[in-house]
Parts: structure tokens; sequence; C-alpha cells
């Protein structure tokens, strides 16, 4: 088990500060290219994916979020690093509403129904304290997550994706702890978070502002997918927004009853303890219909599609995720990932701008229009249908 004090041997420092050096190129559009090599020749891209996944839900779009990692076959998933903030864990009025855990239970399900091992560990509870907080103070069980991050970093060929769906507390304390670890061997963070203007504070920022501010200054590559514009995080066409919407007998459209059932005991928040038995018999019937009847804002879909290294394209049978080589000559939808300088004030708001000299920071934006969640929302659903559940 890793320590949580920051590396002391010198020569260690040296290797790893050669190996950063060599690569830089990563980062860039040399860096893409190399990426698009090693997809072509086979390998996956190793990612570790944070995510404020609970059990009653928070939001059920984490559990979305899930499948879809799951379901982009590019990505080699190392582990999930759950992104707990306490008071979710305690019901009114200490807490915010209800009690819930930490998702371990969602996760042991869709591991058993993919007959995956899903390494999962919880990370720190509480907020930083400051932005250099190494949170090796919190217990035991908190110091998880960090750990498996960094020793999943420690032991990988190659630099590592990873995916911020919350606060960034646990890559910001990991970054503390071992700061040339983590820039030899972070091949990008994607970082679902921020606002892109505003003078309000975004829902993830606010969990651990700290965190955030930490992040940025940290000199970590960034891909920044805002959950905000500076109008709201619910503006359906805006350059730079990832949100959209759909209903869910969009999302969920004939999908197995098996992973209807567990998306079911999970957005339901339900209490059963044969949680692995309630998979056979929980996808039909009253309570299916009742979440049929609903609907999901989701954030993160883009940046993960993205990362995976496929567009969204219309073919003879709609609008799929294809990996862009396969894309040729079909209306595909513009998004790209655009080069910024960026900084970050201590309340966690970013100024930016587009700078085509920057090698580090890179902001998201797409073709704005109204129909981009309908789009997105049939793609998904084919995705989701690949699961092999």
């Amino acid at each position: 088990m890793r320590s949580s004090a920051p590396a002391s041997s010198p020569s260690r420092r040296t290797i790893l500060k050669a190996f950063a050096t060599g690569l830089t190129a990563l980062i860039g559009p040399a860096g893409r290219a190399i990426a698009q090599r090693t997809k072509r020749a086979g390998q996956r891209i190793p990612l570790v994916h944070t995510t404020d996944l609970y059990h009653p839900p928070q939001d059920p779009d984490d559990q979305i979020d899930l499948a879809t990692v799951l379901a982009l076959g590019e990505f080699d998933l190392q582990g999930v690093v759950l992104d707990i903030t306490q008071r979710f864990l305690e019901g009114a009025p200490e807490g915010f509403d209800i009690p819930r855990d930490p998702g371990f239970i969602p996760l042991s399900q869709i591991g058993y129904l993919l007959g995956r091992d899903i390494p999962v560990a919880i990370g720190p509870t509480q907020p930083l304290k400051h932005p250099g907080d190494l949170a090796n103070d919190r217990p035991r069980r908190e110091q998880a997550g960090v750990e498996m991050l960094l020793d999943v970093l420690d032991r990988s060929a190659e630099p590592v994706v990873i995916t911020v769906l919350g606060s960034a507390r646990i890559v910001t304390a990991a970054y503390n702890r071992e700061p040339e670890l983590m820039k030899a061997k972070t091949r990008a963070v994607i970082l679902n978070a921020g606002a892109t203007g505003g003078t309000k504070t975004e829902w993830n920022v606010g969990l651990d502002v700290h965190a955030f501010v930490g992040l940025w200054r940290s000199g970590l590559p960034i891909h920044w997918y805002p959950c905000a514009t500076e109008k709201s995080a619910f503006v359906r066409q805006h350059e730079r927004g990832t949100y959209w919407s759909a209903k869910h007998k969009v999302l969920f459209h004939d999908l197995p009853e098996s992973l209807r059932s567990w998306f079911a005991y999970g957005f339901s928040g339900n209490t059963r303890g044969d949680f692995i038995r309630a998979l056979d018999d929980l996808g039909s019937g009253s309570e299916w219909e009742n979440i049929l009847a609903g609907g999901r804002n989701l954030w993160s879909t883009t940046s993960l599609v993205m990362t995976a290294g496929r567009v969204l394209a219309r073919t003879q049978e709609g609008w799929r995720f294809l990996p862009k080589a396969a894309a040729t000559g079909l209306d595909v939808w513009p998004w790209r990932l655009d080069p910024i300088s960026a900084t970050v004030s201590d309340d966690g708001k970013i100024s930016w701008q587009v700078d085509e000299t920057s090698t580090s920071s890179y902001l998201f934006g797409r073709k704005p229009d109204v129909e981009y969640g309908g789009a997105m929302g049939e793609a998904l659903n084919a995705l989701l249908k690949t699961l092999p559940a």
C-alpha cells in the first residue's frame, strides 16, 4: 500500500522528471496523434473514473455516466474512486436531505452483470482545508481512493486519463501528495465542473472549492467540459455548453432486462438486501414504468465519448457514437477542444481565453443547436445496448 506522505527519494524524482519531459508531447497535438496510433494498434486507454455515485442517488446521472464508461470499449477501466461528500451521507437537518451510502452496491451489481472485476475505493469525504491539503489526516477508509489513483499511475506503463465527475478532491489530494508522479503519468484530467463565466458557483465546484482551485493551479493537463455557462447549468444552445436532456423512454429503449433492473434499483433507491437477485425482476412492471415516465439531465456524456476518440454521427439507423475513422462521409455533429490559457480565483471562478500556443488546457466547444439533446439521446441509447449484460 502506498504511503500517504510525498515521495522523498531523489533518484525516483530524477527518474520521474525525465519521464515527464519525455511525455510532454502527450499533452499537445503530437500527443493526440500518439493516442490515435495507440488506438489503431488495438491498445486501450487506461482510465481512472472518479464519480460522486451514491445509493440512493444524489443525482442518477452518475449511474448513466458509469454505464457510458463501461460501454466505451476504448477505455481500459483501472478503477473507480467514489467522490463522496459527508453531507450527502447524513439525513436532514445535519445533512443535505436523506441519508445515502457510497455507491458500492451499483458498482457491485454492474460488475456482476458484465462479468468484470471493477476495483473501487472511497476518497476523503470532507472538503480540502486549502488548495495544498494532502488530506492524509482523514480516516483510514477515506485514504483508499487517493492511494488507488496513485497506485494505478505508478504501475501504468503509459499515462492515464482521469475523469472528474464531481469535485476535484481526489485528484488534487493525490497531486499534493505526489506531484512528480501525477505530472509524469497523467495523460489528461477530464474535468466536468465549473462555469465559463458568471458570478454563481457551479455545483461541482461548490462541493470543494479548494480542490477545484488546487487542480487548476497544479499544471496538470486539463480537458475542461464546463457544467455551466455564464447564464446557468441548463442552457441548451451554447457553444461551450455540455448540458443536454432526454426522456428515459428514449435512453432506456429496448435495453436488456438485466440492465433495466440495474437502472431501476439505482434510480429508485431500492433497499433490497438481495441486490444481485433483484437484477432478475426489477426491469418490468409498474416500478419500471414509473422510471420510463421520467427524464434525465446530463452533462458528462460528451467528455467521455470525445475522450474515447468517437464522434456523434448520423447514420442510416440514426445518430451514433462512432470511431472517427468509421464516420467518413457521414454528417458529424461539430465539436472540438480549443486550447486556452486560464487562471482561477480563490473562490473557484475561471478567467480564460482561447490561446493557440497553449498545450496544457483545453475547453470544449460545439455547434450550439437545440437538436443536440435529441441526437445525444439516440446515440447514447444505441451505445448502452452494446453492454453485454
